[in-house]
């Protein structure tokens, strides 16, 4: 392939369809550029690609990012990974097995499983001739809850049903586990989002990957519809990073990068390696950049801005073992939660997230310290006091926003055009629950299949750019999608939302009497955790199995109040019970109030155009 005299040739880092070569940047021609190669970015090209969507993603550093959050993969993401026929990307990057949620309050603590094979129907993979990825059966618990499908029909276009079949009990779960149970999986970020980029150049054709900086969104001086990007691409000389990556493996040093390489490419002194400035052009354009994106505020996005809740932060604890061996774990602290799960076998690591509400105290004068040792290191397990006093003098304090954005519908007539918001550009909620890489690869797996092109072009989109220039059709399809995906992404950020309202650290007493409730009621067993353990996990996203629960533990609380007092001044004496019996009852007011308070502004909220 030549490129014209006026244009410099680039690097691709690599295709599908062959190893890295120079391309021109005219010769490009995809029907939709997608901006980063996160997660999400990375899902959907790999989806997209394989309903034959031509696709270029741009990613501005390619090298192995090394982050402290996006390290835990519920069992629902799992499913959705392997629908994308991504599920190999899990083997090989150290992950560790995930098999429940422990809570630890105070000296007492309760493990809560993930669903047993023999509880839940297992998955059957009906293939897609047409577009060669996984479609995916339904879920369906002994009760009959029943997930989304996903069902090929008629001339290859998709249909997303209701079905609830019973499947196959002795389908073994998508992961090669030993325990028995739909397990999840932990892991180092890095590694993971090397694996997902890999796959992508190795096994998605008509992907082309290249290393650039998205400077601006180019719109159509007529229409104002987003018709490409303006770009700085690195030139045909210049090494890729991923390139750079994968020849220093080696060297223990050169697979992180350095604190710099997330805020800024990689340039050099060289004039041969000046990057080129350069317009690329789709019908459609996804926005995939993540947390602090960029393009998230463009005007007709409607998109709020993100509000912060609280920061993490994170370290890496050694010689330590959790509570319950392959169990993610929430400490519940007087100040906030406090997360621990594995994140490799090989080396025993355990990555504690310690959140932080309010303004952070300083790093560097030592206030951050100094307040996880006074606000948190008394109320962790004491097994783990000692790896982390060990963590915090000798590792750098890092920190990350928790923040909570609600989706908004797009492909309205007042929205942008031609462009597509996805993963934490889109949507986001606090991590307690660990459910946005879940809500991520759900997306790519319903996207795609919106986005496939149709045989017929009658009841879907035309192959080729002519049919997604139709944003008429195009807009149609975001409407849907924005409906579909709310069955698991609603319930996931409400409950994450929820949880973290009552797990927060405040000291009101009605808090108090909340968390101390759901920590009792999830100590019961039975239906009173295999219901919540199924929003958890993603695996039976039902709004009114939230709902239920959420306000059972609310009545179940107040139960305890009036028959036991409130935590803070509880008397084994029966006769001081029953006098403080009418402040008791005033209280239990206040609590179902703050119960309806937590909820359902968030159902509002997500559920609102």
């Amino acid at each position: 392939m030549s490129a014209p005299l006026s244009t410099p040739d680039i690097e691709v880092v690599g295709s599908a369809s062959g190893p890295a070569e120079h391309v021109s940047i005219h010769s490009l021609q995809p029907e939709i550029i997608i901006i980063g190669a996160g997660v999400a970015g990375c899902a959907l090209a790999y989806s997209l690609s394989h309903v034959g969507r031509s696709v270029v993603l741009l990613e501005r550093d390619l090298s192995e990012p090394d982050r402290i959050v996006g390290e835990l993969l519920q069992p629902g993401g799992v499913e959705a990974l392997e629908k994308l026929g991504m599920g190999g990307v899990l083997d090989g990057i150290d992950a560790v097995p995930v098999e429940g949620y422990c809570i630890v309050n105070g000296e007492e603590k309760i493990g809560i499983d993930y669903p047993h094979l023999e509880e839940m129907a297992g998955h059957t993979s009906n293939s897609d001739p047409n577009s060669g990825s996984s479609l995916t059966g339904a879920t369906e618990t002994s009760g009959g809850e029943v997930h989304v499908v996903e069902k090929a029909i008629g001339d290859g276009d998709s249909k997303l049903e209701l079905e609830g079949r019973r499947l196959d009990n002795g389908k073994k779960w998508v992961l090669d586990c030993d325990s028995g149970k739909k397990e999840g999986r932990s892991f180092h970020h890095g590694r993971l989002i090397s694996a997902l980029r890999r796959k992508v150049i190795d096994e998605a054709p008509g992907v082309t990957v290249l290393e650039a900086t998205v400077r601006d969104l180019v719109f159509c001086e007529h229409t104002n519809r987003v018709i490409g990007v303006s770009a700085a691409f690195k030139p045909k000389s210049a090494e890729s990073s991923l390139e750079a990556t994968r020849l220093n493996t080696d060297d223990p040093e050169q697979q992180q990068p350095s604190a710099s390489s997330s805020s800024a490419p990689s340039t050099s002194t060289s004039t041969s390696t000046k990057p080129i400035v350069k317009k690329l052009y789709a019908p459609i354009t996804i926005i995939a950049d993540g947390c602090f994106s960029k393009f998230r505020q463009t005007p007709g996005t409607r998109t709020r801005t993100p509000d912060t809740k609280s920061h993490f932060v994170g370290l890496v604890l050694t010689e330590c073992d959790l509570p319950i061996k392959h169990m993610g774990t929430v400490c519940l602290t007087p100040s906030g939660p406090v997360l621990l799960y594995q994140i490799g076998q090989e080396k025993g690591e355990v990555r504690m997230l310690v959140d932080i509400k309010g303004k952070l105290p300083s790093v560097g004068d030592g206030s951050l310290k100094q307040h996880i040792i006074d606000k948190y290191l008394p109320f962790v397990p004491s097994n783990i006091q000692s790896s982390l006093i060990n963590a915090l003098n000798n590792q750098r304090l890092r920190t990350m926003p928790n923040s909570f954005l609600p989706p908004s519908i797009q492909g309205l007539s007042t929205t942008l055009s031609g462009a597509v918001l996805v993963g934490d550009a889109y949507n986001m909620r606090h991590p307690l629950t660990g459910g946005g890489m879940t809500v991520a690869f759900n997306d790519a797996v319903l996207l795609s299949q919106y986005l496939r092109p149709s045989k017929t072009g009658e009841d879907g989109l035309r192959a080729g750019r002519e049919g997604l220039e139709d944003w008429e059709k195009v807009s149609e399809k975001l409407r849907e999608w924005f409906w579909e995906r709310k069955k698991l992404s609603g319930v996931v950020n409400v409950l994450s939302m929820a949880l973290y309202s009552l797990f927060g650290g405040s000291d009101e007493p009605d808090f108090e009497v909340l968390k101390e409730g759901c920590f009792k009621y999830l100590s019961k067993g039975g239906e009173n955790t295999a219901g919540p353990i199924g929003l958890l996990s993603a695996l039976t996203p039902r709004p009114f199995i939230l709902f239920y629960h959420f306000f059972s533990v609310a009545l179940f609380s107040i139960w305890i109040l009036l028959s036991q007092g409130p935590p803070h001044r509880r008397s084994k004496n029966a006769a001081i019970t029953l006098i403080s019996l009418p402040l008791n009852l005033l209280l239990s007011v206040r609590v179902f109030y703050t119960a309806c308070v937590v909820l359902l502004p968030f159902i509002a909220t997500e559920f609102k155009i």
